[in-house]
């Protein structure tokens, strides 16, 4: 396996997160440009690309008039912790879709912030291998709102999930006076792919059969009894607290989660919410019982820095039965960044 830019040889190897970013914001001056355009400028290659596009791989493939679509490669490093592609990939995925949906109906200078966006789980999650699919299109544009809807396909063209957003539009900002910035440092030769393409290592699991009962796997892994999954650590996830009914996700606001606009991204905010959502309901899922996610909305109540610091996500079941119905908080040094509430069905 290729050694990681960073990682000394012979070293205990760092995960993705760890490393030099790579990537980062897109020049100010883009805001010249109509949306449209700037989009364009980027699946063209105009500009570069932000980090979290070379954390996973994920791309905008084409423009049209008031849609786009994005694709992700089935990284193993996007699998979940049964194997599968993490459903949180399709808010991952979905929420760049959805903006960047809106934003090819803007005019020059409009900044916009992501109100909120929900997703509706449709289809049994692939195994690694192909790539998602995020088609997005505009229902509706003001002067200060915009509402986006998406179709998430699979590899086999399959529909895995139907996700809607809201985005909160400004008045154009006047770029007559604006500064030129400075050039971007030039990206260096990392010698090593994107942490997406690269191979990955098995790890093994704690000797015997895993547990039967959706709380032990937690409580293990919070321990560190039993590996934590791929995407847990491409994006620096960890369990920090667990028990029947409630869970503790913490991952830090690494510069690698960084949109086109140098925040953590709403997707990324999407993905840890979602996590502690499900698994809240995994909780308390009954020994043997199955349990799968049906759906999340998330609410975005403030922007995030990537200021190295943890964002932590703490979801509890409020609602148990058949259908677990959970709740999400995400803080961030102290503030309420973003809000969850899903559900997880039970025996099917």
């Amino acid at each position: 396996m290729t050694q990681p830019e960073g990682v000394a040889p012979g070293a205990a190897e760092a995960e993705p997160w760890q490393e030099p970013v790579r990537g980062g914001p897109a020049d100010p001056l883009a805001l010249s440009l109509s949306g449209h355009d700037q989009l364009l400028a980027l699946r063209d290659g105009r500009v570069r690309l932000p980090s979290n596009a070379r954390l996973t791989g994920r791309r905008l493939t084409a423009v049209g008039e008031r849609e786009v679509t994005y694709a992700m490669p089935l990284s193993p490093w996007l699998q979940g912790p049964k194997g599968t592609i993490h459903p949180g990939v399709l808010v991952l995925l979905g929420d760049s879709a959805l903006t960047s949906a809106v934003v090819t109906a803007l005019p020059p200078g409009v900044i916009f912030t992501t109100a909120e966006l929900s997703m509706t789980y449709l289809g049994e999650m692939p195994r690694p291998g192909g790539s998602l699919l995020a088609h997005a299109r505009v229902l509706h544009t003001d002067d200060r709102h915009g509402l986006a809807v998406a179709d998430l396909v699979g590899p086999g063209g399959e529909l895995l999930g139907f996700g809607t957003s809201r985005v909160f539009l400004q008045p154009p900002i006047d770029l007559s006076d604006m500064p030129a910035p400075p050039p971007p440092p030039p990206e260096p030769e990392w010698g090593s792919p994107d942490p997406w393409e690269r191979e990955r290592e098995e790890e093994a699991h704690a000797a015997g059969p895993p547990p039967p009962h959706g709380l032990e796997v937690l409580l293990e892994t919070a321990a560190g009894g039993r590996p934590r999954s791929p995407i847990d650590r491409l994006f620096g996830i960890t369990v920090r607290g667990v028990e029947e009914g409630a869970i503790t996700f913490e991952m830090p606001a690494s510069e690698w989660l960084t949109n086109e606009l140098g925040m953590v991204g709403g997707g990324t905010l999407g993905l840890v919410a979602e996590s502690a959502t499900s698994a809240a309901g995994q909780t308390v899922a009954r020994p043997g019982s199955p349990y799968r996610a049906l759906d999340v909305k998330i609410n975005f109540l403030q922007p995030v820095p990537p200021d190295g610091s943890p964002i932590v996500a703490t979801g509890r079941a409020v609602h148990r039965g058949r259908l677990v119905v959970a709740t999400t908080e995400v803080i961030h040094q102290g503030q309420l960044v973003a809000l969850a509430t899903g559900s997880t069905v039970l025996g099917t």
